[in-house]
């Protein structure tokens, strides 16, 4: 398997790796494909760890001395400008979260109301 190329092949990636694993939970899977099917999962789990790691290393150029430091590998690719990461921040989609918390119009209380008088009824 090579590299992963775009955020399209990162995400199927990931699809696959959840319709893989749900097989690997099958107890009547046969032990040899078992194997090979665990094989071929741990290489594309790699391959999206990779592909994350180097997206976060163009993004953060400092996480590659850590990188080092922790024996992981992460894939190489151009960083971002400024312009590509407004553009992503202009696709995603709008909340709908009021700026302000609504407030329910001032009504003046009630006066009191007066209470009947029961008692009159023993005289």
């Amino acid at each position: 398997m090579g590299q992963i190329v775009d955020e399209a092949g990162y995400q199927k990636s990931l699809e696959w790796l959840v319709s893989k694993a749900q097989k690997l939970d099958d107890p009547l899977i046969d032990e040899s494909a078992k194997t090979n099917l665990r094989k071929q999962y741990d290489l594309v789990s790699e391959k999206v760890k990779e592909y994350r790691r180097g997206e976060l290393v163009a993004n953060f150029p400092g996480l590659k001395e850590q990188y080092k430091i922790l024996g992981w590998t992460y894939q190489e690719m151009a960083p971002q400008t400024e312009q590509q990461t407004y553009d992503k921040l202009e696709e995603a989609e709008p909340t709908n979260t009021p700026t302000e918390p609504e407030q329910a119009p001032e009504t003046p209380p009630e006066p009191p109301k007066a209470v009947p008088n029961l008692s009159g009824w023993l005289d």
